[in-house]
């Protein structure tokens, strides 16, 4: 079972609504997220929007944001802002999300082993030869280069997505508080329709939502800690990933900058 919630969907995943709230879905089956993933991949746009709609997906392997373009789905690990997207299909999604059914191949469903190919029978008789053409060849092996090297970054990005971050805590107490005043605010990666706005508030709470027609659209919330990512300060969430912390007027999150609004 899979917990899923819709942001800026309807709760059918059938049409994009800015205007709508966080749809609390609650326990879907696997079948039932795949239909779900369809309809978020072939979900017609029409005209350009600001606003990107998108599944919150929690799975046996963590929590992770999909969200589509172009008849494609991508997946983000919640937990870690600094990893890529991977391009996945619905099937291959429902793999990641519940590790313990990945075979050895990368993405394969369980039972889809060389055991259920068809074999040869070595008694027909042999096919007639081809003729030779030179170019289909080499068009073939570019293409099976290529499908080899996603396939290693595949294996890569799966081995890797659920890491979560790797931060240090700052345990004194008395630097904890001073950083966490400091960077106290609203940050956000502009002012239009779609924009993304993260709100630092005191009591370590920290608040995601987006800039919608009418005012804010509420999406999320979570819990932080005051840390460092090497020697850059970051608030590392419970449940949302890591926010870097580049200057008192800009943090990174999810490769997108936010300035302070206030």
């Amino acid at each position: 079972m899979y917990h899923v919630t819709t942001v800026c969907l309807s709760p059918d995943v059938s049409r994009f609504d800015p205007a709508a709230e966080p749809a609390d879905l609650g326990e879907i089956s696997g079948p039932a997220l795949v239909v779900l993933l369809e309809r978020l991949r072939l979900l017609p746009v029409g005209e350009p929007v600001d606003v990107e709609p998108h599944l919150i997906v929690v799975g046996r392997a963590g929590k992770f944001h999909v969200r589509a373009g172009q008849q494609r789905l991508f997946l983000y690990n919640a937990r870690d802002t600094v990893e890529p997207y991977a391009e996945l299909s619905a099937v291959e999604i429902l793999a990641q999300l519940d590790r313990t059914e990945v075979t050895a191949a990368p993405f394969a469903l369980p039972g889809s082993s060389a055991a259920t190919s068809p074999v040869a029978d070595p008694a027909a008789p042999p096919r007639p030869a081809a003729a030779p053409h030179r170019g289909i060849a080499a068009a073939i092996l570019v293409a099976g280069l290529l499908l080899n090297g996603y396939t290693l970054y595949s294996v890569v990005y799966v081995d890797s997505v659920n890491h979560k971050p790797d931060v240090t805590l700052i345990t004194n107490p008395g630097e904890a508080a001073a950083r966490e005043k400091e960077i106290l605010g609203t940050y956000a990666t502009g002012t239009q329709k779609g924009d993304r706005v993260i709100t630092i508030l005191p009591g370590r709470q920290v608040k995601f939502s987006e800039v919608g027609k009418t005012g804010p659209l509420a999406e999320s919330s979570d819990s932080f800690e005051v840390a460092k990512r090497g020697s850059r300060l970051c608030l590392t969430t419970k449940d949302s990933g890591a926010i870097d912390v580049l200057n008192l007027e800009t943090v990174v999150y999810y490769r997108d900058t936010y300035r302070r609004a206030k």
